[in-house]
């Protein structure tokens, strides 16, 4: 019984070697993820149903983050990076073993009849711990992946919801013009019917609501697919009912181009998981490092022995119990070696995608503050400048053209400059609200923290 105490206690002793310790951060990532999973339960609506006609951006946004099955695909890869973490640190499973004599075998104190064995492998020192932290950077680099889809889909949403802005107010300028252009024609026709006016002057006026017209239908047909391009990002039917955006939309913050463009690397998600991967690469070369070392097993067995004939003799009957060492023989040199070019390879790769990346978003970002420098220059030129213009010549020949001082034909084409001017203006306004939205997902930074 004594070596049967012996044999239990090895066990438990090689159970408790199986406890490996893991990665310094990883039970802070978890909490992070528990919260990010209760906040994403907490705004999450099964019905989908949530959103009022007069829901604003800000709305739509939060109900993006906790529907899009994109953002779910991303929040559930990196729980799956982080479950790898106490995968590769644990040991091994222990190898149990049974034997049975089929011809026993006498010994001094009574046959070897059985014997049953335990054994727990050990990778070489440091190898476990080597393993989680790569596994811990990969999850880190999900975990960054995770807010890089968060602002692809934050983009995609504001860039569709300007856009639809943009429609809806292009169709209220036109709106506008027909009403005027309508007046002009009534306008006309009775100048015409008294013979003060030309019947060319009503024509004209009606080829002008003609294409109006259509360029009104043009738009309301464009509604709907930016309607499906707004549901898409809310994981909703594409048909299903949308709040109506207003103008303006909102102002640009105070920015400085050189302190986004340097700290890109460190604010840019994707960037910054890049950076992990890296890290990850960088261990796996140490980690294919130890495959020259022998990995080792330590055990026990435990031999069953029976009574020896002479039942009298001193321990006849008594157990066996002997402890095992073990270790591989890591004569393959030149794969344990193939295996290092191979991880140094693999670092080398992740560093140059990740140089690659941070030049294309460089680039991608000089582009956006050039649209945004453009759109603001657009928005104060027709806002404060060509628009008001516009509308004083408009006015003036409306009043010179019913006293008979100017013809229709100038009417008419001051008409159409102040419809392009209005026109530019409310696209200038919605360019300037998609550069900022597309510079906000570059560089990871949000720039207005109310969205």
């Amino acid at each position: 019984m004594t070596t049967l105490r012996q044999f239990t206690l090895v066990c438990v002793v090689l159970a408790l070697a199986a406890c490996v310790s893991q990665p310094a951060g990883f039970q802070d990532q978890l909490s992070d993820w528990k919260k990010v999973q209760d906040a994403r339960e907490e705004q999450a609506d099964p019905e989908r149903d949530d959103l009022r006609e007069d829901a604003d951006l800000q709305q739509l946004l939060r109900y993006a983050r906790a529907n899009n099955p994109g953002l779910e695909a991303a929040f559930h890869e990196w729980k799956a990076a982080l479950e790898r973490v106490p995968q590769v640190t644990t040991l091994p499973d222990p190898r149990l073993t049974f034997g049975v004599y089929l011809s026993e075998v006498e010994t001094r104190v009574g046959p070897m009849q059985a014997r049953v064995g335990v054994a727990q492998p050990f990778p070489w020192f440091g190898k476990l711990d080597l393993a989680g932290d790569a596994a811990f950077e990969v999850s880190q680099a999900a975990r960054e992946l995770l807010e890089a889809a968060r602002l692809e889909v934050d983009q995609r949403l504001r860039e569709a919801w300007y856009e639809y802005a943009w429609v809806d107010q292009a169709i209220l300028i036109f709106e506008g013009n027909q009403e005027l252009l309508s007046h002009w024609e009534s306008v006309a026709r009775a100048r015409s019917e008294t013979g003060i006016g030309r019947h060319s002057d009503v024509i004209r006026a009606q080829v002008e609501l003609g294409k109006l017209q259509d360029r009104i239908q043009t738009l309301v047909d464009l509604r709907r697919p930016l309607i499906a391009k707004l549901n898409a990002a809310l994981n909703r039917p594409p048909d299903a009912l949308l709040p109506r955006p207003t103008y303006p939309l909102q102002e640009v913050p105070e920015l400085d181009e050189r302190t986004l463009m340097d700290s890109l690397l460190t604010t840019n998600p994707v960037l910054r998981a890049m950076n992990h991967r890296v890290e990850a690469a960088r261990v796996g070369i140490e980690l294919a490092d130890k495959e020259f070392y022998p990995d080792f097993a330590v055990g026990a067995d435990y031999t069953f022995i029976g009574s020896a004939s002479n039942s009298s003799l001193s321990g006849s009957g008594d157990d066996a119990l002997a402890l095992t060492f073990g270790f591989e023989l890591p004569v393959w040199r030149d794969s344990y070696r193939a295996g290092v070019r191979e991880a140094q390879a693999r670092m080398e790769r992740a560093r140059l995608d990740q140089e690659e990346a941070l030049n294309r978003l460089s680039a991608d970002l000089e582009l956006a503050l050039y649209e945004l420098r453009d759109a603001i220059r657009r928005v104060e030129l027709f806002r404060r400048s060509l628009v008001p213009k516009g509308e004083e010549s408009v006015q003036a020949l409306d009043i010179a053209y019913q006293s008979g001082e100017q013809g229709f034909l100038d009417l008419i084409d001051a008409e159409r400059v102040l419809l392009e001017f209005q026109l530019q203006a409310a696209r200038a306004e919605a360019d300037r609200a998609i550069a900022l939205a597309e510079i906000e997902r570059i560089t990871g930074i949000q720039l207005h923290p109310e969205l």
